[in-house]
């Protein structure tokens, strides 16, 4: 028979077990937890209760439906955990935290959830919660985008608010990301296209190496203005707009609102011909 840390951690495939779902996303969603019996104490004991929900529900938000579907399906696998439990607990730590992970639109919806039930119970972890919503509020489309100020390689002091009145995309990269470099010529491209029109771009780096840094923005063209910390992933800039991987963009308006986020190649090109009418 499974002990309890083995059933948290099995998940049996799709393939071999299809009877009753229409497709895989249905099954995951619903059978994930599927040999797992919430009620025996010993879950709220165990790190790997926040693990699994963690994982869940970064992969629900990573499969492509929307936030109502998102929240239908956790709360359907949290169904069984008794609310103010210890597993409880667990478990719905670990879904804001992966909802967070992956700037789901599910975020603010669990991280109240958590508030509603905790607020009393653990006032400090309440509040700690409500912070993270209101950081992420900001991040939201419409939210009034975090001013900062980090230095310029040349050493001098640049802020988001330096830029005020013009549209500004806040382009968090590094030398050593890949994907980073292989997005820079489109960025390039978008520049030189708009830059005369009210287009901005504030490259913030998470390299730890200044002449690494120095040498990828000769290397790839990169001609607009750049900062950073040099601290790498705790780059404090990063950190403020809840950066969890790179390349990761932010286009912000004249007036300092978040426009959207993550928009790379075609979705940004469009995006600008949309708002400099081309």
């Amino acid at each position: 028979m499974f002990g309890p840390i083995v059933r948290l951690n099995t998940y049996l495939s799709y393939h071999n077990h299809p009877e009753g779902y229409g497709n895989e996303i249905e099954y995951f969603a619903n059978e994930f937890f599927g040999l797992v019996d919430f009620s025996q104490p010993v879950y709220g004991q165990l790190p790997w209760t926040f693990e699994k929900f963690q994982e869940y529900a970064t992969t629900l938000a990573s499969i492509g439906i929307n936030a109502e579907r998102q929240q239908q399906f956790i709360e359907g696998a949290m169904s069984g955990i008794a609310p103010g439990s210890p597993a409880h607990k667990l478990a719905l730590s670990g879904v804001v935290a992966g909802l967070k992970q992956r700037n789901s639109q599910s975020f603010a919806h669990f991280a109240q959830a958590f508030i509603d039930v905790y607020k009393e119970k653990d006032p400090d972890a309440a509040a700690s919660m409500y912070a993270e919503i209101e950081q992420v509020k900001n991040l939201m489309k419409g939210g009034s985008a975090p001013d900062f100020s980090q230095n310029s390689p040349e050493g001098e002091p640049l802020s988001l608010s330096d830029f005020r009145g013009k549209v500004v995309l806040l382009d968090f990269w590094a030398s050593w990301c890949g994907p980073c470099r292989w997005e820079n010529p489109n960025v390039v491209k978008v520049y030189e296209k708009y830059k005369d029109k009210g287009f901005e771009i504030l490259g913030i780096s998470l390299d730890r190496d200044r002449d690494k840094w120095l040498a990828a923005i000769e290397a790839d063209g990169l001609t607009w203005p750049h900062v950073s910390d040099l601290k790498g992933w705790q780059n404090e800039v990063a950190q403020l707009y809840g950066v969890r991987s790179i390349p990761h963009t932010v286009l912000v308006d004249a007036e300092g609102s978040v426009i959207a986020n993550k928009l790379r190649a075609e979705a940004l090109e469009i995006k600008l011909a949309e708002i400099f009418g081309e």
